[in-house]
């Protein structure tokens, strides 16, 4: 989001040479992160983890320095800092641990259906009819992700003798 939100900016504000700037800046920090090719695997495991999260930190750092100067200012920038700010640790997660992918777009793609048929039917008409939709969700994309028959879980759950928890 932070990459959609920065281009978005830069259209936002064309003839600002700082928010354009600070735009390829911030691109160039995340392009180097996924270019980032990892330690030498000859190296012990322990200390190739170690090089990761040095180079997370590197990384972490280097667009903090970026935003820094522009957050809790009146900047154009200043939204997007602060959302780095409170976001930083979660960012470069990717270059600390290699099975993590540097975007969001399977998560992305996973909520969608639930997103499409809430537009499509209007949503749900109570808090409580909400959280019970968004819990069953969560049940059957964990059963699928899993490789579970829903059927056969929902089965599973429902014979059970003990008091369901409370979604």
């Amino acid at each position: 989001h932070l990459l959609r939100d920065r281009h978005e900016l830069t259209a936002q504000h064309p003839d600002n040479s700082d928010v354009q700037q600070w735009a390829k800046d911030v691109k160039a920090v995340y392009a180097r992160a996924v270019a980032y090719p990892g330690p030498d695997p000859s190296v012990p495991p322990a200390k190739q983890e170690a090089a990761r999260r040095k180079h997370q930190h590197a990384f972490e750092q280097e667009l903090w320095q970026l935003c820094a100067p522009s957050a809790h200012t009146s900047s154009p920038l200043h939204t997007l800092c602060e959302r780095v700010e409170r976001f930083l640790p979660e960012l470069f997660v990717f270059v600390a641990l290699p099975g993590v992918p540097s975007d969001n777009n399977l998560a992305e793609r996973s909520v969608r259906p639930l997103v499409i048929a809430r537009k499509i039917s209007g949503g749900t008409r109570s808090p409580e009819g909400s959280e019970t939709r968004m819990g069953l969700f969560s049940l059957f994309g964990t059963w699928a992700a899993q490789g579970l028959n829903p059927f056969l879980q929902c089965l599973a759950v429902l014979s059970q003798h003990q008091s369901l928890p409370q979604m």
